[in-house]
């Protein structure tokens, strides 16, 4: 049930409890009347009695009535607290009850837009799919894996979130509520390096962050730090991965993943592993596998705490010279605590997945090749 639907049965039900309180209100009213009535015509037969006992009988019903209606007025009284407290309770009903409205709105407004996203991004993948299959394979680069040799370990990291929309309510109580549609990419990198400064060999891994990233990042990343590792964090899907548009348009880009496939290996040092922490991602690996001999994508949609849990671990291994196999293993190992540690967090331990071509065996493959005399 929505919070909205919620508010608005809360706030009928008090709404029945000030009809019954109202209801109180009118008939110990009326009985509180009629008992000051009856008391005074006790008194003023009192006053015009001549007889001893006329009066003091007289003056005895006349108490009885006026308890009686001081018990009705005391009733009529609490009745009316109640009231007021009922309505007090009903004004900040209302007030939630307009905020519950507004976030719904702006969760189906943002939903809507995802969902046409999601739409385009199919249309786009099914044109994409049709042209591949009428298109001869282009020319990709078969990517050797050098031994490793004792430098820093490079890794661009990429992240993109073209779908996001941020936007804030303001409730009449003064109220304000962040509502919006966004991939926690910035704070999954956050992680990752406050994994790496735990990790024994840090100083042997080097981040380099691109945030908003678009195709042309990927490709001034690849010049300028020749990484052994792309990250890829955001939206993605069977055909390509979703990155921000090169145009500085507010829609987001589909890459294909043959055309990333091809950029990957057009340079003089082409990445030995590709991680793509994004979900459905891993039906691209078989294109990725033509350049890249390690690749590590997610089987099914994963959602951003398992996403954030999975990097910061896997990071964490490679830092500490574990090799590529055992890093992912025990990424998939806290992302299984995490989720018994948390009850609202569902274990997506499954969906991390790797791949390697024949001739690599990602079990004895080591990124971080540390100090010889350590």
């Amino acid at each position: 049930m929505a919070r909205s639907d919620t508010f608005r049965r809360e706030i009928a039900a008090l709404g029945d409890k000030k009809a019954a309180h109202a209801k109180i209100v009118a008939a110990q009213g009326g009985i509180a009347t009629a008992a000051r009535e009856a008391s005074r015509k006790k008194r003023d037969a009192a006053a015009r009695s001549k007889s001893p006992a006329t009066v003091r009988s007289s003056l005895a019903a006349a108490e009885r009535e006026e308890k009686k209606a001081d018990a009705a007025e005391a009733k009529v009284a609490k009745a009316r607290k109640d009231m007021a407290a009922i309505d007090k309770t009903i004004a900040t009903k209302k007030t939630s009850l307009r905020s519950a409205e507004a976030s719904e709105q702006k969760a189906a407004e943002n939903l809507q837009r995802s969902k046409d996203a999601k739409r385009r991004r199919e249309e786009l993948s099914h044109a994409r799919a049709v042209a591949k299959a009428s298109t001869p394979a282009a020319m990709i680069r078969y990517v050797e894996v050098p031994p490793p040799v004792p430098e820093p370990l490079r890794v661009l990291y990429l992240t993109s979130n073209p779908d996001a929309t941020t936007s804030t309510v303001t409730s009449p109580d003064g109220t304000v509520v962040e509502q919006g549609a966004w991939l926690r990419v910035d704070q999954e990198v956050r992680h990752v390096k406050q994994g790496l400064r735990g990790s024994k060999y840090r100083d042997l891994v080097v981040v380099e962050h691109a945030p908003a990233a678009t195709f042309s990042d990927l490709s001034d990343g690849l010049n300028d730090h020749r990484p052994h590792v792309v990250h890829f964090s955001g939206h993605a899907d069977a055909f390509g991965l979703w990155m921000e548009n090169d145009a500085g348009e507010p829609v987001g880009q589909d890459v294909n993943l043959s055309l990333l496939a091809r950029l990957l290996g057009a340079t003089d040092e082409p990445p030995r592993l590709v991680v793509l922490n994004a979900c459905e991602s891993l039906e691209g690996a078989d294109d990725l596998l033509q350049t890249v001999p390690v690749v590590i994508g997610m089987s099914d949609t994963i959602d951003d705490t398992a996403a954030v849990v999975f990097a910061r671990s896997f990071y964490a291994g490679l830092a500490s010279a574990q090799s590529v196999a055992t890093a992912v293993e025990q990424a998939k190992v806290q992302m299984v605590a995490a989720s018994m540690f948390d009850p609202d967090q569902v274990d997506h331990s499954h969906l991390p997945t790797l791949r390697a071509r024949d001739d690599v065996d990602p079990e004895t493959l080591v990124l971080v090749s540390p100090p010889t005399d350590s």
